[in-house]
């Protein structure tokens, strides 16, 4: 039986390193402040502490490398956050520059179509409701009837019609697209000269349809369409667009053409309204398609 009075083995362990601890403290010491002392002493005392000095040298170097590591890390962070938001912020400023950049090319070609057009009373009126759904082919305008704008008006971009004006308030117009199913326009076509009525399909359809053709009018895909002049409502001349397709009816009197439109609604911020259309009999009216000009 273990005697009560006897410390545990573990207590003992502890003691005794305590103890060695004491005296290599000791020994140090006694090292450090006589000369007597042998050298084979000395000798043996670096060499008992070498593993200790080294392994606690490796520690603080550790440590130390540690340390230095872990706020480099933070510096590289902060740095990386510092630079991701300078780089949003000339994401932004490039962004708002290509959109100013953009703005003014658009409004530069409307001034260059109006100081070209002086036959022409043109207002632009930016484009501030779009339709609500992919049915509708109407575009609420930021000008009315107290900028002069009244129903019935052409609305053109400066590579050809868009529709016309079909309700006026004080502050807003609204209008109708070439696509609406209730748009209709008297055209020609450019190169042959033959007439028919151009007709919307909806929204939903990019094309719209050229009916009423003579059967024995030429047609070729290409063929540029403009209007033909024979309406109150719309000069003369102006683009809608060319022939991708033509074809004979059942009845044989007529033919009907598929055209693609020139200007793309889609992508369009503002307007053109042609106030005043003054007629220019001396001049044969006409869009190029190339340039998007009347000639």
């Amino acid at each position: 039986m273990q005697n009560q009075n006897q410390p545990p083995k573990k207590d003992r362990f502890a003691l005794w390193i305590i103890v060695g601890v004491i005296l290599l403290c000791l020994m140090i010491a006694f090292d450090v402040r006589t000369s007597s002392i042998s050298s084979t002493v000395q000798g043996i005392t670096r060499d008992v502490l070498a593993p200790m000095q080294n392994w606690s040298t490796d520690v603080l170097d550790w440590w130390r490398e540690s340390v230095d590591t872990l706020r480099s890390l933070q510096t590289l962070k902060d740095q990386n956050a510092e630079l991701k938001g300078q780089n949003d912020l000339l994401l932004q400023a490039y962004s708002r520059m290509l959109t100013v950049e953009a703005e003014n090319q658009r409004l530069q070609q409307m001034l260059d179509f109006k100081q070209s057009r002086l036959q022409y009373e043109i207002e632009i009126a930016k484009i501030i409701g779009w339709p609500v759904s992919n049915w509708s082919s109407r575009y609420v305008l930021g000008l009315g009837s107290k900028d002069g704008i009244a129903k019935d008006m052409v609305a053109v971009s400066t590579s050809g019609l868009i529709g016309k004006i079909v309700q006026v308030t004080e502050s807003t117009a609204e209008l109708m697209l070439l696509t609406d199913e209730l748009s209709s326009v008297g055209v020609r076509i450019q190169s042959s000269g033959c007439l028919g009525i151009i007709t919307g399909n909806g929204a939903q359809t990019p094309t719209l349809t050229m009916s009423l053709i003579t059967s024995n009018a030429v047609v070729k895909e290409g063929d540029l369409v403009v209007t033909s002049g024979l309406s109150d409502i719309y000069p003369e001349g102006l683009v809608i667009g060319k022939v991708i397709s033509c074809t004979k009816e059942a009845s044989g009197m007529h033919q009907t053409a598929e055209i693609e439109m020139i200007s793309d609604f889609y992508s369009l911020y503002e307007v053109m309204i042609l106030c005043n259309v003054q007629t220019v009999p001396s001049v044969t009216a006409g869009i190029s398609i190339a340039s998007g000009v009347i000639q």
